[in-house]
C-alpha cells in the first residue's frame, strides 16, 4: 500500500510539472509570436520601418516574477512617421522592464503608426539603461553647474 501511495504522488507531481512546463512554453511562444508591441506583427504591416518608442509610463511588475503582463504608454517615431502616442499591452520579461524616458527599438508601420512591434531582442536590460540615463543626466547637471560658476 505504501509503495502505491508513493508512486501515485510521484505520478501526480510529474504530471503537474509537465502541465506547468507546457503552459510556460505556450505563454512564452505566444509573447514572441505577438511581435512584441501594439498587437501588430511585422508581417502584417503595410510599410514597416525601424523607429523608437519613447516610454512615458510602464506599469510595475510583480516582485520576483520572470515575466509579467504590462501596459506601456509612449510615443513612437520613425523616419517619415509623425510622432504618435501609443499603448502596448503584453507579456514581457521583467529583466527588460522599461522605465519612463527609455527608448525602445521598434518596427512601426508608416501607414498606421499605432501598429508597431517592440524589438525586445535589441532592447538592453531595464536597470542598466536607467543607470546609464541617470549617469548622463548627472554629467549634464555637473557641466551646467560648471558653466554657471564660470
Amino acid at each position: 500500500m505504501g509503495s502505491f501511495v508513493a508512486t501515485s504522488m510521484i505520478t501526480t507531481l510529474l504530471v503537474t510539472l509537465l502541465i506547468g512546463g507546457v503552459l510556460v512554453f505556450v505563454i512564452v511562444r505566444l509573447a514572441k509570436a505577438n511581435g512584441g508591441g501594439g498587437g501588430a506583427s511585422v508581417g502584417a504591416m503595410t510599410d514597416p520601418v525601424p523607429g523608437t518608442l519613447l516610454v512615458t509610463a510602464a506599469a510595475m511588475p510583480s516582485r520576483n516574477a520572470l515575466y509579467h503582463m504590462t501596459r506601456i504608454t509612449g510615443v513612437v517615431s520613425a523616419e517619415g512617421v509623425e510622432p504618435t502616442a501609443v499603448q502596448y499591452s503584453g507579456l514581457i520579461r521583467t529583466s527588460l522592464w522599461p522605465s519612463p524616458g527609455k527608448q525602445l527599438p521598434v518596427i512601426v508601420d508608416r501607414a498606421d503608426p499605432t501598429k508597431f512591434a517592440i524589438q525586445w531582442d535589441q532592447a538592453g536590460p531595464g536597470e542598466s539603461s536607467s543607470l546609464g540615463q541617470a549617469e548622463a543626466l548627472a554629467a549634464a547637471m555637473r557641466a551646467r553647474q560648471k558653466d554657471d560658476g564660470a
